[in-house]
């Protein structure tokens, strides 16, 4: 699978969106979209990808949270590819709801939706195990020191990230990691368990 990270339009506050197409773009490889970012800056870009010959350069969308920064361009991304757009929650322009542990086609890929409550109720990651990828949306995986709360849903979530065999990860906000990011999510968890374990569900936080 090819993943592309897309540029952000550096004037206004927006979140890293990713491109997910098959290593050979076969005209059974799904083109998948990773967030959208808070505008179309992302559109010029695709459309100068080789996403493959007789297809639509985005079949599906996939959001990780519903935070404006992640999905308020998604409105243009509709009117112009007509994909379907999967979520854990309703909202505008989402067409399917995944739920945890879900496996969806991605690329030439499959992967899977792992529900990780805490930034907000709704944030999911996705895994891709052949590439040992993580797409994290605005997950807090690097976690240097205890401090803070946590939703105990959340500490579930982070103990079965760091089961899964995770070298690459692309987040929401910051470069990919692609080194130690199995050890940064372990240092994570550490720091979360050695922090306030709450049972209360945090409700949508802001980005």
């Amino acid at each position: 699978m090819k993943v592309l990270p897309l540029k952000r339009n550096e004037k206004i506050y927006s979140a890293y969106s990713y491109l997910l197409l098959g290593g050979w773009s076969r005209i059974y490889d799904i083109n998948t979209l990773i967030d959208v970012g808070t505008d179309a800056f992302i559109v010029d870009e695709i459309e100068h990808a080789s996403t493959g010959i007789g297809k639509t350069p985005v079949e599906q969308i996939i959001l990780t949270h519903n935070h404006f920064d992640h999905s308020s361009g998604l409105a243009e991304l509709i009117g112009l590819y007509h994909p379907r757009v999967y979520a854990f929650s309703p909202g505008d322009g989402v067409t399917d709801l995944v739920k945890d542990g879900q496996l969806m086609h991605m690329g030439d890929e499959m992967c899977e939706v792992i529900h990780t409550p805490g930034h907000s109720s709704d944030s999911i990651c996705i895994y891709c195990p052949a590439q040992k990828m993580l797409f994290s949306g605005d997950v807090p995986l690097s976690i240097k020191s205890p401090g803070s709360s946590y939703e105990v849903n959340f500490v579930g979530a982070l103990e079965r990230i760091a089961r899964l065999d995770v070298r690459v990860i692309y987040s929401g906000h910051n470069e990919p990691v692609v080194s130690g990011a199995k050890e940064m999510i372990q240092m994570t968890l550490d720091n979360v368990r050695r922090s306030d374990i709450i049972s209360a569900v945090i409700e949508n936080r802001s980005p």
